[in-house]
Parts: C-alpha cells; structure tokens; sequence
C-alpha cells in the first residue's frame, strides 16, 4: 500500500515539475504556537495575504516533507492549485493542475474527515476540473461529489462564506443545465443531482457576499449567474460593483478581467 508520505512525493516527482487575498477565501489557521512548524505556517498565510501565492504554496510543500498529514499545508495546498488551475489557458495545463489539487484534498480529507475545510477543497478541485471537461462517468461524478462535500462543508460550518459560494455556484451550474447535458448523463451515469434551483442560486451566492464583500469571485459569479439567466440589469448592476474592486491575488486580476469582458457584452 502507498503510503501518504510516498503519495505526496510521487505528486511533487510527477506532476509539480510540469506545472509551470487573505478574506475568508484565505487560510483557516487553528494552531499552537508550541509547534516548530507555527511560525512556517504563519509565514505561508502571509505571502498568501499578500498575493504571492507560489510562495505560500513552496512552503506548505516544504512542510508537507516534514509533517505529511499537516492539515493547514494540505487543504491550502489543495486550494493555491486549484487557483492555480483557474489562471491556465491550455486545458492540458489546467487539468493537470486540477488532478494535483484534488489528490492533495483527498489526502486531507482522508486525514482529517472532521475538519470543513478537507470537504470544501474536495468539492472546490471537483467543481473545477469537472468544468470543461468532456461528458463522461467521471465528470458526472465529480459533479456529484461537488455537492456532497459542498454541502459538508456547511454543514461543519455555517459561517464558511466560500462553502456558501460553492452551493450558490452549484445551484447555478445545475439548474441551467441543457436538455442534452441532461440525457448525456442519464446515458453515460444514471443522472444529474436533483434539487438545484435559481432561487436558491441567488440566495446562496448573495449570503457569501453577504459575509465577505471583498472576494471579487463572489461578485463576479453572481454576476455571471444573473446573465445566464437572462436578468442583464442587475449582471450589470453588480459588475460596475466588481470593477471599482482592488485586486490583490493573480487570481484577482483574472476576475477583474472577466468581469471587465463580461461588461462590455452586455452595455
């Protein structure tokens, strides 16, 4: 049996190689400062605050040589790829980088199944590389994992503003879904999740908001899920919201640019 020390070398052997804000969307930190790896960890939550991410994420791996199971390096690990896979243009690159996330959340949810945090980054790196992925059995299990971690994750902690957006996301994704879409899945794997709705799209996705105004993803999703919905004004009315935001992390400045696009279709 691999153990999990192998697992997380065989990640970084094979797959870091290739790959070339602080907020509530940051780092849960719950430590004791009795322990040699606190003033690591405190140094990765910083550099992530201030935006370098590829920094935090060099030594949250550096820890995860030391202490495998360290559920602080795991989950923020999971969660800087995953940020990381948005940010790729080529699918290859960004499906590669999704993989990794996900193996590092389920490493982390395998060793710490109590912690909201293992179930959010497993349905985060789900909902991501099932995004542009071509109709097959594992997609529609990803997307059904979305939602059973997602809804973990809440249910662990209420008050978890990017679980909220996660539902919200969800909720938008599946209750939009084409016809086709649909019947694909009913062929290739039985079925879709039931229950998604825009009302509950809206509520979710407002309530993040709600809880942390300064994530410009929160925005920006809502955003994109009153267009899909064909409710322009008030798209309009929350990316003119987005676009007066400052950008702090690359992921940022990525959203800023979507956001930016996204006006201009629709002025």
């Amino acid at each position: 049996m691999i153990t999990k020390a192998a697992l997380f070398l065989l990640i970084v052997t094979l797959i870091l190689p290739g790959l070339s804000s602080s907020s509530s969307l940051g780092m849960e930190m719950d430590m004791d400062e009795n322990n040699p790896l606190t003033s690591q960890l405190n140094e990765a939550r910083k550099h992530f605050e201030k935006g370098d991410e590829e920094k935090a994420l060099e030594i949250y791996l550096s820890i995860l040589e030391k202490a495998p199971n360290n559920y602080e390096a795991l989950w923020n690990t999971s969660f800087i790829y995953t940020r990381k896979a948005r940010r790729q243009i080529e699918y290859s690159s960004q499906e590669a980088i999704y993989r990794t996330a996900l193996a590092y959340a389920r490493l982390c949810l395998q060793s710490h199944p109590d912690k909201p945090r293992s179930h959010y980054v497993v349905a985060v790196a789900s909902a991501g590389l099932a995004d542009d992925m071509p109709n097959s059995s594992e997609r529609f299990k990803l997307i059904w994992d979305m939602k059973e971690y997602a809804y973990r994750a809440l249910e662990m902690d209420r008050e978890y503003a990017p679980a909220w957006h996660l539902a919200g996301l969800w909720h938008s994704k599946l209750a939009n879904v084409s016809r086709a879409e649909r019947m694909a899945a009913r062929l290739i794997y039985g079925s879709l999740p039931d229950g998604a709705s825009n009302i509950k799209a809206e509520e979710y996705l407002k309530r993040a908001i709600s809880m942390d105004q300064n994530v410009i993803l929160f925005k920006l999703d809502l955003a994109q899920h009153y267009q899909e919905t064909g409710q322009k004004n008030k798209a309009v009315e929350v990316l003119e919201k987005v676009l007066v935001m400052e950008a702090v992390s690359q992921n940022d400045f990525f959203d800023l640019k979507e956001a930016r696009e996204r006006y201009e279709q629709l002025i």
